[in-house]
């Protein structure tokens, strides 16, 4: 009789991703991924597991994982439901996925399978939805430099709108960041320095400026000592989402900036 025949050994492991999950009285994050986009293969499956952080940055304090998927298939896990299992009436947490197939190897080190994060709200305070966001180990880099950027261009921070920046800090160890608003004259208002923990989020808002209409558009920067990653959205004065939105990957970059212009401080609102 012969040896049952042994799969080929793994050679490379699916990246994972990471998302913030929001739930309040008025706000609800429904996390859910389907395999279909991955592969044309009927008979291959899938896997999830979802992870969600509070304080220990090495045992999270909530986890799902899925049944095998097949290709057609949706997991989907609702904030009010994560909530509900902890305990609490409310959610601001950095979440964690690992979306697997154990019938194919990923084609390249550097491929995930993402899930979405759809967020709702009864009084328009937070809507819209965002892919996760890829975890790389060392990035590729072009130039070694102290601290990583991520740029947004042609938001808008006037007498009727404002940003809110959002990091997400997929590592053990905590980051300072710091968030820079760039006018189109060129000005750079950068707030003070900021904190986010390991395996935690942290929001950053410019709901404190007032800027003249003719500084507008402008953009917003993103530097951190650790690779984070950042999406922001735009909110009127009575703080109504009207958009959210990330950057390309390809933005994100490791590079040393000499700025010629004057950085003006500024504090964060609430501080």
């Amino acid at each position: 009789m012969s040896a049952p025949t042994k799969k080929p050994k793994r050679i490379r492991e699916w990246v994972p991703s990471a998302f913030l999950v929001v739930h309040d009285e008025n706000v609800s994050t429904s996390i859910r991924y389907t395999p279909m986009q991955m592969r044309r293969n009927e008979e291959a499956g899938y896997f999830s597991t979802v992870k969600i952080y509070g304080n220990n940055v090495v045992k999270p304090i909530w986890q799902r994982e899925s049944e095998r998927l097949s290709l057609d298939a949706v997991f989907a896990i609702d904030s009010a439901q994560i909530a509900r299992e902890l305990g609490v009436e409310r959610l601001f947490h950095y979440g964690e996925a690992f979306n697997w197939s154990p019938d194919f190897n990923p084609p390249d080190p550097n491929i995930s399978m993402p899930l979405h994060a759809h967020y709702m709200s009864r009084d328009g305070s937070f809507h819209g939805h965002i892919a996760s966001f890829y975890i790389f180990g060392a990035p590729r880099r072009i130039e070694k430099g102290e601290f990583y950027y991520e740029t947004f261009p042609a938001a808008r921070i006037d007498d009727e709108l404002y940003v809110n920046v959002y990091l997400i800090n997929p590592f053990v160890r905590a980051s300072t960041f710091w968030v820079q608003i760039v006018t189109n004259s060129g000005e750079i208002i950068e707030s003070e320095e900021q904190l986010v923990r390991g395996k935690g989020v942290a929001m950053w808002s410019s709901k404190h400026l007032r800027l003249d209409p003719r500084q507008n558009p402008l953009s917003v920067i993103v530097r951190t000592e650790v690779k984070t990653s950042a999406f922001f959205a735009t909110l009127t004065r009575d703080e109504k989402m009207i958009g959210l939105d990330h950057g390309h990957p390809f933005l994100q970059q490791v590079l040393n900036h000499v700025n010629p212009v004057t950085v003006t401080a500024v504090p964060v609102a609430g501080k």
